[in-house]
Order: structure tokens, then sequence, then C-alpha cells
């Protein structure tokens, strides 16, 4: 059996395989010690074109994505396994149908809507997110630092067998089409699914979707360092995902940076975590993370209405003070919060503002509907949120007022 390990060791140590004189003992030194930056305070910073593909982590976010390379030079054997060819037909076919019905209209209301509205702030802050990149994305294309947390796994790098006797990769693919049901049929990422399609075998966490979406998104992939925040709010580079999963920690995350087709570089952090207030009160380096972070685009969707809640007042709060602008479903921070809170807001209205689905009927809040029948609202134009057939959907843009 020929083992397809593919040297990911050597690819998590040299993060982008520059074209520069460097020796590797100088690139591996460039990307693996610990970061002694906050990362999260990009409002201020312009990007420069730096491209930095990193050619055998992109081949495997195509691998991932179901991507067809013309000279493969990493996966050679997997890319001729039947279930990848059967994968990647599949899922090719399902991404533009998405991208035609849906995508394009996301972009679209971005363009439009969000865009004129939002400031020129460079971070989004998109906490109970799951691997949610793709939202975040199409809405916020001008952001430089995308910041996601959510409670399912960080998981690892696939390892893919060359094993000619099976086709070893089916289950692999069969997990991914599982795991993407939802959020490309619905527009979320149902939680209670989440727990049992992120812990699978083979696809164990949200490192495989986040590629997946940022590669079907048409980035390049430069680096994917697992890591985690330290005491005084930085975040700190891993070695390997093993040390990950060996480290004691409730802040592990992971660190994706990839660039477009102009060679301008994103960094994207997703951090497996726990954000209600009794997790929070004893999480000083999460807290500390906060304080470090500057000015913020939030997004809320499909966020459980959980801070409608008394005990998601903490995440609440370093939201309403730390964002300029705050996107939302109706389950994301309740009406009632923004009218108390010592900010003032105006808002922008669009959709519909009906009850919640049966399963959050608790969460129906009469002073948002007074507003939506006072100020009025501009059409959405597309399905969103856990009401998301197109006539039900509702989403608010909240724009503090200095």
């Amino acid at each position: 059996m020929k083992n397809f390990l593919f040297y990911f060791s050597l690819i998590l140590m040299i993060s982008c395989e520059s074209k520069s004189s460097k020796t590797v003992s100088e690139q591996v030194k460039d990307s693996t010690g610990l970061s002694d930056r906050p990362a999260i305070n990009n409002n201020t910073l312009e990007p420069t074109p730096e491209f930095c593909k990193n050619d055998s982590l992109d081949e495997l976010a195509c691998i991932i994505s179901g991507i067809q390379t013309d000279k493969p030079r990493f996966y050679p054997d997997v890319v001729k396994k039947k279930s990848f060819q059967e994968f990647s037909h599949t899922f090719t076919r399902k991404w533009s149908e998405f991208d035609t019905s849906r995508l394009s209209l996301l972009q679209t209301f971005s363009r439009n809507e969000i865009r004129p509205n939002v400031s020129k702030c460079k971070t989004l802050f998109y906490p109970f997110s799951g691997p949610d990149f793709l939202y975040a994305n199409a809405f916020f294309p001008d952001a430089n630092v995308y910041i996601l947390m959510g409670l399912e796994p960080v998981g690892s790098l696939p390892v893919f067998s060359a094993d000619e006797t099976a086709d070893s990769t089916s289950n692999y693919f069969n997990a991914l089409k599982k795991s993407l049901h939802a959020i490309l049929n619905f527009s979320f990422f149902r939680t209670v699914a989440m727990k049992t399609d992120l812990h699978d075998q083979e696809v164990n966490g949200t490192v495989h979707l986040l590629l997946l979406f940022i590669k079907r998104s048409e980035f390049d992939i430069c680096s994917v360092k697992p890591g985690f925040i330290d005491t005084s709010g930085q975040w700190n580079t891993l070695n390997n995902f093993d040390d990950l999963a060996r480290k004691i920690s409730n802040n592990k995350g992971v660190e994706i940076i990839f660039s477009d087709t102009s060679g301008i570089k994103k960094t994207l952090y997703y951090f497996s975590i726990h954000l209600e207030d009794g997790a929070l009160k004893h999480n000083r380096n999460l807290k500390n993370y906060f304080g470090l972070m500057g000015n913020v685009t939030t997004y809320l969707k499909g966020a459980s209405y959980l801070m409608h809640e008394s005990y998601f007042s903490e995440i609440r709060n370093y939201i309403l003070k730390k964002s300029s602008t705050i996107v939302q479903d109706d389950s994301g921070i309740a009406f009632r919060y923004f009218k108390t809170s010592e900010f003032n807001w105006e808002y922008s209205l669009y959709g519909n503002y009906v009850k919640p689905i049966s399963l959050f009927s608790y969460a129906y809040q009469t002073d948002l509907d007074s507003l939506w029948k006072v100020k009025g609202s501009k059409s959405v134009g597309f399905g969103i949120g856990y009401n998301f057939k197109d006539k039900n959907s509702n989403l608010m843009i909240a724009k503090k007022i200095k």
C-alpha cells in the first residue's frame, strides 16, 4: 500500500512556497515561531499584493472542494479515484446551481445595501458561525480579517490513502456532502447536526469546510496553522494539528491565510469556543483577546436566539461595545438591548419580520415587530436564516451613531 501523507508536517511548517532567495531554514523560522501580533486589530491596515500560494495546501483544498486540476503534483492518485470524480461532478453542479440561484443574490445585496452602510472597518466578527465562511465572504468581501467562533471542533487536515484495492476516500466525500446539506439548502448550519457531522472520523472539524468554502470562493491557500489564544489575548501558532489535539485549552483555533487573484492576502481565524457567561467569566484569554480587538463589523445569522437570554450577556455587551455596525437576522441580539445600550443606533430593515419558527416561538419580539411596521423595510430578495423562505426572511443593519 502506498501511503500518501504528503509531508503534512513540512506543509504546516512552511506557510508559503516563496519565490524569493530565502533558504528553507529561513522560511521555517519565519512561519513556525510564536506570533507576537494580536492579528485582530486590522482596521487601519491596507493590504498590499503579495502572492503566497502554497501549492501543496492549495491542491489539498482543491481535493476537498471537488475542483479538478490539470496537473496534480501531490495527489495524482486521489483525483483518479471514482469517489473523487463523482464528488467533483455532483458538487460542481450543486455549487453552480447555488451560485446562480443564491450566491449572486447575496453578492448583489452586499453591493447595494451592506457595503454602503458599513464603515471602513476591515475586521469581520462572526460569533456562533460554525464554519460559515461562505456567507461571511459573500456579504463582506472587503474584510481583511475574518474572526469566526463556534462550538464545532477545529479538526485536522485530511490524510488520503492511495490504496489501489479500495476507494478509501468514499467515506470522506460522503461525510462532506452530508455536512454541507443544510448550509446550501437552508443558509445556516444546524447546531445539533454539526455535533455529529464534524465529529466524524473522516471530517473531524471545521477546517475541512473552511478550506472548501475558501477555495470555492476562488482564493489561493497560503497557509493553514493550528493555534490558540494565550493569557495575554494573543494568537499563538502550534507546530501541527497533533499538538493542537494534545493542547489543554478552551481557546483552540486555526489560522488560514489566503489570497485573491490580485495577490491581496486575507486571514481567517476560527475558534472552537464557548461563549455563554459561565464560560466567559473564567476565560481570561478570550476576554483579553476581545480587549485587544479594535472596531469590528459583526455579523449574526442562525444564532439560536442565544443573545436574547440573560446568560449570554457578556458576549452581547462585547458586540455592542466593539461593533461599528451589526448586520443580523432576528436570531441575533434582541432589539431591546440596542435600545437600552449606552450607544445610539440607526437601523435599516430588510424583508419581513414574522414570528420565529416553532422551535424558537418564545423569542417573538413585539418591539421589533413595531419597528418593522413603523419604519418599513426594503425587500431582501432571497431566503436567509431560520425563516429561510424569501417572504419570511429578515435582516437588520444597525449602525452606531457617533
